[in-house]
């Protein structure tokens, strides 16, 4: 039917800026509960709704940082561009905080300025320093917020609010065994030690973890591989991890498909309490995003 929507046409915003998103999933749940009484219809039972939770899930790919601000001169056409500044000159689509793709014929100005979207990672320069550098086939970073129920009397009587409290980063890291290089892990018990995961130049997480699992695979037609899990320790730094911001509650606009009226679009606010940094050496690395909306969504139908 002509009224059938694809993926091809939506738009993912998050604090006013469009996101390069591969995949999302938005699930809208009510509790029931039991209001089954004796003036219910025998052998039956009856239901009742309550606040509903709704939840988002967000996957993507891994980008370089976003270049400079870019304030004159005429754009690269197939290059893709940020907005940052906008006086009206381009077309409605590239709006403050909007993602597009050159045709070549965008000029900017000190009006009209945008940044150089970053390229895709690859695992291809995945590594890890751990008293020493060694070249990963795989790696992960995985952040999670613990999560609070916060709902108010305040809060719209249809749904739900949450808050995120502490939060609890890990990782895994996987690699060829070489006979020269020691296990990490023995008989002692583990400490906590300096470490740079680095997905690639210019995007890296440092800090203080302990290795407390290690596994090793040795199959006769392959070579044997050594498996780490990580636990680090307090917050560690974070360049260049996602471009979504965690833990704070923020605009979050869901595009279907764009229309001349209005949009075919869910929007509110949401607050993002986990993501998961994956990479592979053969592969695109790739982040996902977990979340809740809090309070009211807003629905609207495109026109």
């Amino acid at each position: 039917m002509a009224n059938e929507v694809t993926g091809k046409t939506s738009k993912f915003f998050f604090n006013g800026v469009e996101q390069a998103i591969q995949n999302d999933n938005l699930d809208v749940n009510f509790t029931m509960a039991d209001s089954t009484s004796t003036s219910t219809t025998s052998p039956g039972s009856e239901s009742v709704p309550l606040r509903k939770k709704v939840t988002l899930k967000v996957d993507a790919l891994l980008y370089d940082a976003f270049g400079s601000e870019i304030a004159t001169g005429t754009l690269v056409a197939g290059n893709k561009y940020l907005v940052t500044a906008s006086a009206g000159l381009f077309d409605s689509i590239h709006a403050v905080g909007a993602i597009f793709v050159s045709d070549g014929t965008e000029t900017c100005t000190a009006l009209e300025k945008v940044k150089l979207h970053g390229a895709e990672i690859t695992g291809g320069t995945l590594e890890v320093s751990i008293g020493g550098t060694y070249a990963c086939t795989a790696a992960d970073y995985v952040v999670k917020y613990g999560e609070a129920d916060s709902t108010t009397t305040s809060t719209d009587p249809t749904s739900m609010e949450s808050v995120a409290l502490r939060m609890k980063a890990t990782s895994k890291f996987e690699a060829l065994m070489y006979r020269t290089t020691a296990n990490r892990i023995t008989n002692s018990a583990p400490a906590s030690t300096a470490i740079v995961l680095t997905f690639k130049p210019g995007t890296t997480v440092t800090g203080n973890a302990i290795l407390h699992q290690m596994s090793i695979v040795d199959a006769v037609n392959d070579k044997v591989k050594v498996t780490y899990n990580a636990e680090w320790q307090g917050v560690p730094v974070e360049v260049n991890c996602g471009f979504m911001t965690l833990a704070s509650a923020l605009a979050c606009n869901k595009v279907y498909e764009t229309g001349s009226g209005t949009n075919n679009e869910i929007s509110g606010t949401a607050i993002l309490l986990g993501k998961s940094i994956t990479a592979d050496v053969n592969s695109e690395t790739k982040i996902s995003y977990d979340g809740v909306f809090n309070g009211a969504i807003v629905p609207a139908v495109y026109s």
